[in-house]
């Protein structure tokens, strides 16, 4: 996948991000000692395919875990499937459906600034593979890479994204928030004999994500 673009409210590995800040809030509330703090949050994740120089969006759902002490997040996303168009000469020669599995959930932590403002920045890690699901010829409906193509090696996905100040001043740990990062996207496998094939088509490095996530549930 190159660029992935994670947009709409909060999505998959961004939803933690968000959790994040609100575990900070909470930490500098009374009576925060043994919090944990559950947001729930729906958005997109768009990733920009590098090699294809294309979008491939993806809508997701996510449910966020703050500790309050120790500021650390975990999120749970459940992406739904995306889709692409494989064009080389500008003709729409096949289409991809492409999906995103997490192996385990989005850990991370909230860093705020040394000047007190309440301000900071959230990084979070998502392990993942990707599965090219189908790959269907113009006209066709034959899947050419079976039911099991999918990356050789499990990839971790980076975000980051400023924490900023509501309207009151305060840290927002509810609002909107964008997490960005790059995806390395490992070869393929089990593609039903055209490994080659997807791996130069999808595969790569540099693929920007976008995460943007709504208000939190």
């Amino acid at each position: 996948m190159a660029r992935t673009t994670l947009t709409g409210r909060r999505a998959a590995v961004v939803g933690a991000g968000a959790v994040a800040a609100v575990a900070s809030a909470v930490a500098f509330s009374p009576g925060a000692d043994a919090a944990t703090l559950t947001l729930k949050h729906t958005g997109t994740i768009t990733t920009h395919l590098a090699s294809q120089n294309q979008d491939i969006v993806f809508q997701t759902s996510e449910v966020t875990k703050i500790d309050a002490n120790t500021f650390a997040v975990s999120s749970t996303i459940t992406p739904s499937d995306g889709s692409a168009w494989f064009k080389p000469v500008g003709l729409n020669l096949a289409k991809f459906w492409i999906s995103i599995q997490p192996t385990g959930p989005a850990t991370g932590a909230v860093t705020f600034n040394p000047d007190g403002s309440g301000t900071g920045t959230l990084t979070i890690n998502q392990p993942l593979n990707v599965q090219v699901k189908q790959v269907l010829p113009f006209g066709w409906n034959v899947n050419l890479v079976g039911t099991n193509c999918k990356t050789a090696t499990t990839t971790n996905l980076q975000l980051t994204a400023p924490i900023g100040l509501d309207e009151d001043g305060a840290t927002d740990i509810f609002g909107p928030l964008t997490l960005k990062g790059t995806l390395n996207i490992p070869k393929f496998t089990n593609c039903n004999g055209l490994d080659g094939l997807v791996s130069s088509i999808a595969s790569g490095p540099g693929n920007d994500v976008t995460v943007a996530l709504g208000a939190a549930a």
